[in-house]
């Protein structure tokens, strides 16, 4: 066994589920999460839940669906990936299928990265600085070696390939021109920023040094060639003209009417983060007419009473609704420490428009 695998087993066996420390609201979210029988999705049972979404997205009359891959680490549970995979292809009963997954990039095999690359599955990879002490091994030693030869792996398959940062208190001085410097190394043209949910955040730094130590990075990023996107810049790509809304049925949060995030037991809940049940995939379109699905289908477009008025009120969903859910044990609610920051990063995008210039995040 060469020192890669070693630190591959040492990265599998170092993802825990740390259940005390949980962003869930609910009880039924709780007992979701301590279910021993709702920690792994098999194979036939996951080719059975995307037929089952995929008749109600062919009965909502769509004829494209992005199906995600998505944890805990995903690739954890290789088989089912690719069993669904080989199952439905780019299409499937006259659906178009787009494919993403969301990895820690510690378990990226030659096999995986090619098969990626066949089913043209966009990776995004959390990296949140190459010189960040987070996301350790197991054995304490850093995982960037091993993320960083998972990249390379992806990137001699020709992958679609972007990086996920994240911009929080534990970052704050990890968050550097260093990674868009690997993002050039590795092929990746787009880095996903996922600034803090935590409302906290936004009290603690306040709206001008986020935004600053945020914007700084983009400017630089635009130098290399580099797009930073996320939940903050597509309020920007509403404005530009793009129709996210009525293309992808959401603004900046999907889990707003247009996503379906399906446990391995079947529950669908409108996100990984989410604390409301919808019911069960099995329900096919009868999940669509639940109190609970409409309630977060309302949101789709129409934002809390709190947003009226507001310079980006048509274009912004607000901040990620799980985190929302825990704080306010409601989905009707708003982050009033985000606000300032969302309205000055779009102000700071407005400002700075390029003629022609079009960023999108794709993953």
């Amino acid at each position: 066994m060469n020192s890669l695998d070693e630190s591959r087993i040492i990265a599998r066996e170092s993802i825990k589920i740390d259940i005390n420390d949980s962003m869930y609201a609910s009880e039924e979210r709780f007992a979701h999460q301590f279910d021993p029988n709702n920690r792994h999705m098999k194979a036939k049972a996951g080719i059975s839940y995307v037929e089952d979404a995929l008749q109600i997205v062919k009965a909502s009359g769509s004829l494209n669906a992005m199906i995600q891959f998505f944890g805990g680490e995903p690739l954890l549970n290789w088989k089912t990936i690719n069993e669904v995979l080989k199952r439905f292809g780019h299409e499937y009963d006259g659906i178009a299928l787009q494919y993403s997954t969301v990895t820690n990039g510690s378990l990226i095999t030659d096999e995986v990265a090619k098969t990626f690359s066949e089913y043209n599955v966009a990776v995004c990879v959390s990296v949140d600085s190459p010189n960040s002490p987070n996301r350790p091994l197991k054995n304490g030693e850093p995982s960037m070696p091993t993320v960083m030869e998972g990249l390379l792996m992806l990137q001699k398959y020709n992958n679609r390939v972007a990086l996920n940062s994240a911009l929080t208190s534990s970052t704050w001085d990890d968050f550097d021109y260093s990674i868009v410097d690997l993002a050039v190394e590795v092929g990746a043209t787009e880095i996903g920023v996922v600034v803090d949910f935590d409302p906290t955040f936004y009290t603690k730094y306040g709206t001008e040094r986020i935004v600053e130590r945020l914007w700084s990075v983009i400017e630089y990023g635009r130098t290399q060639g580099i797009i930073l996107t996320g939940y903050w810049h597509q309020i920007f790509q509403v404005m530009l003209g793009f129709d996210a809304v009525s293309y992808r049925g959401f603004k900046n949060c999907s889990a707003k009417g247009a996503q379906l995030s399906i446990e391995p037991n079947g529950s669908v809940f409108s996100c990984k983060a989410g604390s409301t049940i919808l019911g069960n995939i099995s329900e096919r379109t009868d999940l669509l007419t639940s109190q609970n699905y409409q309630n977060h289908n309302d949101l789709r477009r129409n934002n809390p009473s709190f947003c009226n008025g507001c310079e980006i009120e048509g274009f912004c969903a607000g901040l990620c609704l799980g985190s929302l859910e825990k704080k306010f044990d409601s989905i009707d609610a708003v982050e009033p420490a985000t606000c300032d920051f969302y309205r000055e990063i779009t102000k700071k995008h407005i400002q700075s428009l390029q003629p022609y210039e079009l960023a999108t995040f794709e993953l």
